[in-house]
């Protein structure tokens, strides 16, 4: 019989340690009518590799060694009546994580179709496909086929090089780099363009390969039929391309964050366009795992977390300097970054105005039905988090990478407990690090051209 723990600070999750380093947790929930299977490997953030492991989601949905091309994927997928199958690369926290997951039609809904195939035959095969996606992809000599691997490291490329499309994710991306001052935590999950020019089809499986053996690995099972595949796994063997270490690689050791700019750092770039993104990085001090960090996510939900916050409110609706202005929270780095869409020639006075709003909130210029709006929302928000598996899920994995409260529902209720003193102990202690200006190249000339 498995032995199950019930995951960190009261968290949901059933969780069985299957081997070295290899976690389990499972959710038997039915009021979803899929059931989720993930597999995430997660990996310090290495310059030298972020960039080729970033690459293996890609190469592993090509196909297996069982199901060696596309179209074999696809007509297993349909065999499993429908079933959707994921792979990507992202970070949390410092750490880069390598998922591999399936979502298919809960087997408790299915019965036996009329090839006489189980519930329980449907949930092993999923599994075993998603294990292969991640140890077992289509090789050829001992390396990923080299017309695939051109092919899918230029549609990465693509993909990475498009992301300037998106000029808010794009200039917050740039604004983690720059204050993180060449440290690789402070790099996005591809890592660097050059780096990916550098990769080739045998030294990506051979360090992915290299990286399953010694990186810490967490199964997610969310859904009705969950505890069959943990009863499944009892007895799986779990099947590795090259010998699992005795000991794997302690991510703990990353936590620590690279230390903020002493003094504000300030950088620009130039890109054509006609909106000027400004990005202002506060450090707050406060991370996963501090009392104070529900206090600093309600800080930031009042800031600008939602379309009733200040910045909207003031410098959208009152001043009507931006496109948009908001704020999100990095509890990794203590940050709060506040981004806005702004005309190039209104850089200035959009910075002084988010200042002010900080400098507001530190004096207690808070009022109680501003309170109360921000409390409402990040209680529904977290809330609404109960009814999706994904983002039960990532809240676990966070939770498991960088510490902290475990579930929605106790961060809900801790939410309650923030007092408007707490709001004020947390802004008091915000200070301007970074501002990154991802200035619109056009705007910025005329501008030149009339001073």
């Amino acid at each position: 019989m498995l032995s199950t723990k019930k995951g960190k600070s009261g968290g949901i999750f059933n969780t069985v340690e299957l081997g070295t380093g290899i976690l389990l947790h499972y959710l038997p929930e039915s009021k979803w009518k899929t059931l989720s299977i993930d597999v995430f490997c997660k990996i310090p953030a290495m310059a030298n590799k972020l960039a080729a492991l970033s690459l293996v989601p890609r190469l592993a949905a090509r196909g297996t060694a069982d199901l060696p091309t596309m179209q074999h994927i696809s007509r297993f997928l349909e065999d499993m009546y429908g079933a959707a199958m994921g792979a990507d690369a992202r970070k949390v926290g410092p750490i880069q994580v390598i998922r591999f997951g399936i979502d298919l039609p809960s087997p408790a809904h299915l019965g036996w179709d009329i090839s006489g195939k189980s519930a329980g035959q449907l949930v092993s095969q999923a599994f075993s496909f998603v294990w292969d996606l991640a140890t077992s992809p289509n090789l050829r000599d001992g390396a990923y086929p080299q017309e695939v691997f051109e092919v899918e490291r230029d549609e990465h490329r693509r993909a990475i090089t498009g992301l300037i499309n998106n000029r808010p994710y794009y200039a917050t991306l740039r604004l983690m780099d720059e204050i993180s001052q060449g440290d690789p935590r402070g790099l996005p999950a591809w890592g660097k363009l050059p780096d990916l020019e550098q990769a080739n089809p045998r030294d990506t499986w051979d360090t992915w390969k290299q990286t399953l053996s010694q990186c810490p690995i967490s199964i997610y099972v969310v859904g009705e039929g969950a505890g069959e595949v943990a009863g499944f796994l009892s007895d799986y063997d779990l099947r590795f391309p090259c010998a699992r270490s005795e000991q794997v690689v302690d991510i703990s050791k990353e936590l620590d964050p690279p230390p903020l700019p002493e003094n504000v750092l300030r950088v620009e770039d130039f890109l054509p366009g006609e909106q000027t993104v400004l990005c202002m990085a506060f450090g707050t001090g406060i991370r996963e795992g501090d009392p104070l960090l529900p206090a600093m996510l309600f800080c930031d939900g009042i800031l600008g977390g939602f379309s009733h916050s200040k910045l909207f409110t003031v410098v959208r609706e009152q001043y009507s300097l931006a496109y948009f202005s908001d704020t999100i929270p990095n509890t990794w780095r203590g940050l709060i970054i506040a981004t806005s869409g702004i005309s190039d020639s209104d850089r200035a006075e959009v910075e002084s105005l988010i200042s002010g709003q900080v400098e507001a909130m530190k004096k207690g210029d808070i009022s109680d039905k501003e309170m109360e709006s921000i409390r409402m929302g990040l209680v529904r928000r977290l809330m609404t988090e109960g009814d999706s598996q994904t983002a039960l899920v990532m809240r676990s994995l966070s939770h498991e990478i960088l510490g902290g409260i475990a579930t929605p529902q106790a961060l809900a209720d801790a939410i309650l407990k923030v007092t408007k003193e707490d709001v004020v102990k947390v802004a008091s202690q915000m200070e301007l690090k970074a501002v990154y200006t991802l200035r619109a190249k056009e705007d910025a000339v005329e501008q030149a051209h009339h001073s």
